[in-house]
C-alpha cells in the first residue's frame, strides 16, 4: 500500500520544497534551519539500489534527516516504536523530515531510483541503532521518562 501523508503520527511529515519553474528545467533547494528543522551537516546519496532490496534498517538516537527522491522513486516506511507509517515518495520537490529515534526503512526503488538525505550530523556510529528490538524498547523508555517529568 503506497500512502503519501503530509504529517504522520509518527512525527515524519512531508516538508514541500520551493520550486522554481523554468522552460529550461527546474530548481529546488533546502536551506537548514529554514525549510528544516536543523542546520545540515551531512548529505549522502543512494542509487543503483538493485531490485527487491531494501536500505536503512536502523534509527538514530540523535540525528534528524530530511528524504528526498533526487530521481526516480521508492517508500520509506517509518516506525516510532508505537506507530508505523508509510510514505512514497516520487517528487524531488518534496521530503520527509524523520526526527531523531525514528526506524526508517526504504524499499520498491524504481529503476534509476537515487535517495538524497540530508542530516543534523556528521557519521556517527553510536549513534545509529541497528536492532529493531532494541529501537522498541529504547523508544518506550523515552515515553516513559518524558510521561514521568
Amino acid at each position: 500500500m503506497r500512502v503519501n501523508t503530509r504529517s504522520g503520527r509518527t512525527g515524519c511529515r512531508i516538508v514541500d520544497l520551493p520550486r522554481i519553474a523554468d522552460p529550461r528545467g527546474n530548481l529546488t533547494f533546502v536551506e537548514g534551519s529554514d525549510h528544516i528543522p536543523f542546520d545540515i551537516a551531512r548529505v549522502y546519496y543512494l542509487y543503483d539500489v538493485p531490485g527487491g532490496t531494501s536500505r536503512g534498517g536502523h534509527a538514530h538516537h540523535h540525528l534528524q534527516a530530511l528524504i528526498i527522491a533526487a530521481a526516480g522513486s521508492f517508500d520509506v516506511g517509518v516506525d516510532d516504536g508505537v506507530h508505523q507509517e508509510r510514505f512514497f515518495l516520487n517528487r524531488s520537490y518534496h521530503g520527509l523530515y524523520v526526527p531523531r529515534m525514528t526506524w526508517r526503512e526504504l524499499d520498491n526503488f524504481s529503476s534509476g531510483g537515487v535517495c538524497l538525505v540530508l542530516a543534523s550530523a556528521p557519521y556517527e556510529e553510536d549513534d545509529y541503532i541497528r536492532d529493531h528490538a532494541t529501537f522498541v524498547a529504547a523508544a518506550g523508555a523515552e515515553r516513559a521518562q518524558a510521561d514521568a517529568a
